[in-house]
């Protein structure tokens, strides 16, 4: 197909996305139809990615500059969240680039009335954005902290009973990141160094390491990931920091028998392959087919010959005596905001008590799995206590045969969470914000 311009690639996927979908796929879909260079790839990633975290401060600025009571159509509305995006917040995006190829996208597919909408609402920005004005902090920190930093005000409130307003300002600062990717090493194949020289070779930047001691690089620049020829030649696996952590909770030995009850995408079950040198039974478990699909084509490129894929459901598992079970249970995601574009608008509050009593179900169950003596290591991306802690201390209320083990001698010591448990958070880290326990059962 013909090649069009990252900012129409992105306008498209904003009129698509429907709000409870995910516009990573969206935008994917366009990236692989209209195959623009990598260049514009990474405009329409960051254009999409942007405008979706930072849109109720985008929608303030709109609301606040149009006329009262002016209803504004899809095209105009997504394409004055594009343009302002850019004023606000791309400093190499010249204004008049901005503003113009902005009017010009509503022209295309609009009429001109829309499009003269745009640019008398863009020119008014322009004319006064040294005195646009937010919700008063000290009078009302929800309000204030939502607009301006982007989030849904029951979050910020969640967030207030937690945390003082000088850390919730700090965690909404972290959520809004751009984050780099983050790579584990695959040791059965190369060394972390090898992989690091590999992956300059590749065009890749190499900015940290993350945890010390971790197989572990964070990058930039590598776009598309499955173009690098590390990628194709296994060499790595996408997967954040504080996730290759819960490898190193789960510590499994050579010559036992594990399983990943909630494997996909499998990050974190070809990573236990690997700490055991494919010396052990990995089974990778999954209630989806395409999911689990998934996982086996990340095994096979990482050359894991020797893991074991099965289909089925963590609640009714059908596994029995296994030595190490990691449960990576459907969570909210909520300590991943920088990362998934959308989950701050698509997610509700009663969603966190939702998945709590599913991750409640799923935990109980996963205690039969393991074997006398077997250890259970529980695991979430969200950083709320109800999915973490508060499913933890209600399962072994109700199993008087699995007691807490101490993670503290596994992990760094700034992880570390009350109980002996680990809590990464995305403020404080500069990591995906993770929640990890180990039960030991009885």
């Amino acid at each position: 197909m013909g090649n069009i311009s990252a900012r129409e690639i992105a306008l498209r996927v904003l009129i698509e996305y429907p709000g409870r979908a995910k516009p990573d796929e969206l935008l994917e879909r366009y990236l692989e139809d209209f195959d623009p260079e990598r260049r514009e790839r990474a405009l329409a990633t960051h254009l999409v990615s942007g405008t979706i975290k930072w849109r109720r401060r985008l929608d303030y600025v709109i609301r606040t500059l149009s006329r009262k009571g002016r209803a504004v159509s899809p095209l105009a509305l997504n394409a004055l969240r594009i343009s302002l995006y850019q004023l606000m917040f791309l400093d190499k995006v010249p204004d008049y680039s901005a503003t113009s190829e902005g009017v010009e996208l509503v022209k295309k597919y609009g009429d001109r009335f829309e499009a003269n909408y745009v640019n008398a609402i863009l020119r008014r920005f322009l004319r006064d954005r040294q005195n646009l004005t937010f919700p008063d902090l000290e009078k009302d920190p929800v309000r204030h902290i939502s607009t301006v930093w982007s989030h849904p005000p029951w979050l910020i409130r969640r967030y207030l009973r937690r945390y003082s307003i000088e850390e919730t300002i700090k965690i909404v600062e972290a959520n809004n990141r751009i984050p780099d990717i983050g790579l584990r090493a695959n040791l059965l194949r190369a060394s972390l160094e090898d992989l690091r020289k590999i992956l300059i070779e590749d065009g890749a930047e190499v900015v940290s390491q993350g945890f010390a001691g971790l197989p572990h690089l964070y990058v930039r620049g590598l776009t598309p990931i499955e173009s690098a020829r590390s990628y194709r030649e296994g060499l790595f696996q996408v997967q954040d920091a504080a996730s290759t952590l819960a490898g190193r909770i789960v510590s499994p030995r050579p010559g036992s028998r594990i399983i990943d009850l909630c494997s996909a995408p499998g990050g974190k079950v070809t990573h236990l392959y690997e700490i055991v040198r494919g010396r052990a039974t990995v089974v990778a478990a999954d209630v989806s087919f395409s999911r689990l699909l998934r996982v086996r084509m990340n095994a096979e490129r990482l050359g894991h010959d020797g893991m074991m894929f099965a289909i089925g459901d963590a609640r009714q598992p059908g596994f029995h005596n296994c030595d190490f079970v990691l449960v990576d249970a459907p969570c909210t995601g909520l300590g991943v905001l920088a990362r998934r574009w959308d989950l701050r608008w698509s997610k509700r509050e009663a969603d966190i008590q939702r998945m709590a009593a599913l991750q409640v179900e799923i935990l109980t169950h996963a205690i039969d799995v393991a074997g006398r003596g077997g250890f259970v290591v529980y695991s979430t991306c969200s950083i709320e206590p109800e999915e973490n802690e508060g499913v933890v201390e209600t399962v072994i209320k109700r199993r008087k045969d699995v007691r807490l083990s101490d993670i503290s001698p596994l992990v760094p010591a700034d992880v570390v969470y009350k109980y002996g448990m680990m809590l990464t958070l995305p403020h404080v880290h500069g990591v995906d914000g993770m929640f990890a326990a180990r039960l030991e059962r009885c």
